[in-house]
């Protein structure tokens, strides 16, 4: 029981620690960036639509590693779970 309410206290500390973080960060996007998206993604990525563009073909390594961390969390929590039934 000590034990759940520790790691359930670290759990929620990270979780303070980065939306605090989180809090203190600006997102200003990069004016070269911003125009280079805008007047290339025809041309690199041969898509039609530029959110699409974005989306899936520059973003797509970081789409699918968020994809993974979200993956790994769900597992972790099935598993806090289905060994919290168990040791009952």
């Amino acid at each position: 029981m000590m034990r759940r309410a520790f790691a359930m206290i670290f759990c929620l500390a990270v979780a303070a620690y980065v939306l605090f973080i989180y809090n203190g960060t600006t997102l200003t996007p990069d004016p070269y960036v911003v125009d280079y998206y805008i007047a290339n993604f025809t041309k690199d990525t041969f898509a039609q639509n530029a959110v699409a563009a974005i989306y899936l073909n520059y973003r797509m390594f970081d789409s699918m590693f968020e994809t993974l961390i979200l993956l790994v969390s769900v597992t972790a929590v099935i598993n806090f779970s289905w060994r919290r039934d168990h040791e009952e």
